[in-house]
């Protein structure tokens, strides 16, 4: 029996370890679950001699670092040109310092298959966490500890995505938990007591529903990550770092509370102020995914740096401009650039690096005030200019920016392409959110073909059928962007922008979402005033040697400067059949079917803004909300003192007519201490019985001398010596409830002592 115990409190530990580790499997682009689920087992087997038998808990402590070291040769073997204790030591600690500088820079979500280390740094992370906690839970035999830390590792998955998704994890770490301390204290014991596993179960079980019904009724405030990678992390009111590798949750920024300024731009063209293009999406969100060149070199000029910044790939014809930046009260680690940037100028030398989309990053974030200049060429475009441009697209083009998880359209082959699609998503469950996707596309779409007509298309229909908010209805949805596609038809930016970028690489178009600041409000000297709630996202679609074009799917945006390219600018497409098309009923391609849209559209976001609206505000409850905390409410009331009736009347109704005597009187002084009546320890019976008479008026000395005869074993117990104590126990309720009132028989009932204490 105790080895069965053993293995079910192994077991339970391996669990509530394997929680843990997976819930942090988000914080990369790719899942390694499997990697991390070995990485648990193998921390527990090392971690397990102390339970097989008590004094082999040292070897442990040699077990665990070989663990380690397998864990890192089996991950990353070792070149051939490595030799040496030494030398292997020092490759390893090299690797995990590579790993540990890329997971500084905050790229979340993390691209473990990029080569840069930190996937193993992350599994080694894990193995020393899951390591240590088997030591203390498994050779030394403390569960709570142990539990604390998996809890760490746990509330860290918790603040790197949505919780609301997680929320078999607490579930399942409460329950895992509740186990590993009944079997803990069971180990302790030659004999396991099923009322002890019974109540351990319950006192979990009963936790589990609490916490659920808590996240059910408060889905916003309960669901709300302690840090939300994915949001841009605003550190205080007066400064803020700003990064950009993520989709940003816009309502957070979106603060009247904290609406300062930004940045003042000097620029004689407006434009929207880009710090960098979001080109990965993994069927849940946008993410940059983006390489970095070699960290380029300055050229002294008078006094200032000059960074000329490479040309990646065709460039939009348009106006080269100088614009000049004065950032304020921000640390960001990207530079604002309007437009194409050809070069920047900077007053101190910074480690800057260019992307394959063009945006320029710093190594370290840089504020909070910051001045620099940057050359750049803003589009000028007219439709002219992308109708008919073909789709011979670069190769590299194609591989990153028409990239889904899914197949695209023309990837349907057959002449059944929607049962194509349908086959294609049976075959892919973790994206069967997006089954609509194609008929939607069918309807936004149908037959067009040229990649000019399918972006002004798929942006009319954004801006004109769908609804812009701040505080989109939550779902259960795992992408905000198929939630809003197939279900709310209500978002912000992000959503516009992140669902539009979708449906152009469905089609076969390039394009990547990109983040930064709208144009600002433009003074009477030219310069554009930034603030933080013009924090803004918009699409980039490629066209063959034209480069990359900026769209707006979102209604209440222009595209800013002279000459756009986007039915947001309210150009008419000049071929008749898809000017019509893209047009809908007025003819324009930019004029959407209702001509107050635009203008209602940018109310809707300043009174927001005014009103406080964001993602985080609590909708109030609806009563169906409550109805799972009602249940799980009235359920502890009627479980906790029925379960500790059971509990503590267990010794009543088995063993001999002695034992069972021998329980019953223990619980007359259980149900005077439930009444607030202290009995010392020393007290005798004869003490108690003058007691019971003397403020009760109780008079149990005939029975008090037949349980001492049978105690000192002058007689045997009977069955009519339980039923008159029992009696007792009764009457001595009875009448301490009539002395101490209701209220100190309903704290009697949950074992809370009353107020008062009387001693004997």
């Amino acid at each position: 029996m105790k080895s069965s115990r053993k293995l079910l409190y192994f077991v339970s530990f391996v669990g509530l370890a394997a929680t843990g580790a997976v819930a942090i499997d988000r914080i990369g682009s790719r899942s390694i679950a499997p990697l991390l689920l070995a990485t648990v087992l193998a921390a527990a087997l090392a971690g397990a001699p102390g339970l097989i038998h008590r004094r082999a808990w040292p070897v442990a402590l040699v077990l665990l670092p070989l663990g380690a070291y397998l864990l890192l040769r089996t991950q990353l073997p070792i070149p051939s040109h490595v030799h040496g204790v030494a030398q292997q030591v020092g490759f390893y600690l090299e690797q995990l310092r590579s790993g540990a500088r890329t997971y500084a820079r905050d790229e979340f979500p993390l691209d473990f298959a990029a080569g840069t280390n930190v996937g193993i740094l992350l599994l080694l992370a894990v193995y020393v966490a899951m390591g240590l906690a088997a030591f203390m839970a498994l050779s030394l035999r403390k569960a709570l500890p142990a539990i604390v830390i998996v809890l760490v590792v746990l509330g860290f998955g918790l603040t790197i995505d949505d919780a609301a998704r997680l929320v078999w994890a607490p579930l399942a770490f409460l329950l895992l938990a509740g186990c590993m301390l009944v079997l803990s204290r069971s180990l302790r014991r030659e004999r396991w007591r099923a009322t002890d596993a019974l109540a351990g179960a319950a006192t979990a079980t009963i936790a589990a529903l609490l916490a659920l019904s808590l996240l059910g009724a408060t889905s916003v405030a309960a669901s709300k990550p302690l840090r939300d990678w994915r949001t841009w992390e605003i550190a205080a009111a007066d400064n803020a770092r700003l990064g950009f590798d993520w989709m940003e949750n816009y309502p957070r920024l979106l603060n009247p509370t904290t609406n300062a300024r930004v940045m003042r731009v000097r620029s004689p063209v407006a434009s929207y102020w880009r710090a960098n293009t979001l080109a990965s999406f993994d069927g849940t969100t946008w993410f940059s995914g983006a390489s970095y060149s070699d960290e380029l070199a300055p050229q002294p000029a008078s006094g200032s740096y000059v960074y000329p910044v490479p040309l990646s790939y065709a460039e939009p014809p348009g106006k080269l401009v100088t614009e000049s930046f004065e950032v304020v009260s921000t640390y960001t680690d990207h530079l604002f650039t309007g437009g194409s940037p050809r070069s920047l100028l900077i007053a101190h030398p910074v480690s800057l690096r260019v992307t394959d989309a063009h945006a320029l990053r710093v190594d370290q974030p840089l504020g909070p005030t910051l001045d620099y200049s940057i050359t750049a060429v803003i589009p000028q475009l007219k439709p002219t200019d992308l109708l008919n441009r073909g789709r011979d697209y670069p190769a590299d083009i194609l591989g990153q920016d028409t990239s889904l998880p899914f197949p695209a359209r023309s990837k349907l082959a057959g002449p059944a392409p929607e049962t194509a699609w349908r086959i294609a998503i049976t075959h892919r469950p973790a994206y069967g959110e997006w089954l609509g996707l194609y008929q939607l596309n069918q309807d936004i779409v149908g037959t067009t073909t040229d990649p000019y007509r399918i972006a002004l298309e798929v942006e009319q229909y954004l801006r004109s059928r769908f609804v812009y908010s701040l505080a989109p209805p939550r779902t259960a949805y795992r992408s905000p962007y198929a939630a809003f596609l197939f279900r709310t038809k209500t978002g912000y930016c992000q959503h516009f922008a992140g669902a539009m970028a979708v449906l152009l690489r469905f089609n076969g178009v390039p394009a990547r979402v990109a983040v930064g600041f709208s144009a600002g409000k433009q003074t009477k000297d030219g310069t554009f005033i930034v603030m933080r709630n013009d924090a803004h996202a918009w699409v980039e679609a490629y066209f063959p040697g034209v480069g990359w074009v900026p769209f707006d799917p979102t209604p209440g945006r222009m595209i800013p400067g002279v000459g756009a390219s986007s039915a947001s600018a309210g150009f008419v497409d000049p071929s008749a059949a898809g000017g019509a098309r893209a047009a809908g009923s007025s003819g324009a391609a930019g004029v959407s079917a209702d001509p107050t849209r635009d203008a209602r559209g940018v109310r809707e976001n300043r009174d927001a803004v005014r009103g406080g609206a964001s993602a985080g505000t609590p909708e109030p409850f609806g009563t169906a909300a409550w109805l799972p905390l009602s249940a799980a409410l009235a359920l502890v009331l009627v479980a906790w003192p029925l379960g500790r009736a059971v509990h503590r009347r267990r010794g009543l109704r088995r063993g001999t007519y002695t034992g069972r005597l021998q329980a019953s009187l223990a619980l007359v002084y259980i149900d005077l201490k439930d009444y607030g009546v202290d009995v010392p320890r020393s007290q005798t019976l004869d003490e108690t019985v003058r007691f019971l008479r003397g403020h009760l008026d109780l008079d149990a000395g005939a029975l008090v001398d037949r349980v001492q005869a049978v105690l000192f074993g002058s007689r045997a117990a009977t069955e009519e010596d339980l039923a008159d104590l029992a009696a007792l126990r009764r009457e001595l309720k009875r009448r301490m409830r009539a002395r101490r009132g209701r209220v100190s028989a309903v704290l009697a009932l949950y074992g809370l002592s009353a107020i008062s204490t009387a001693k004997l």
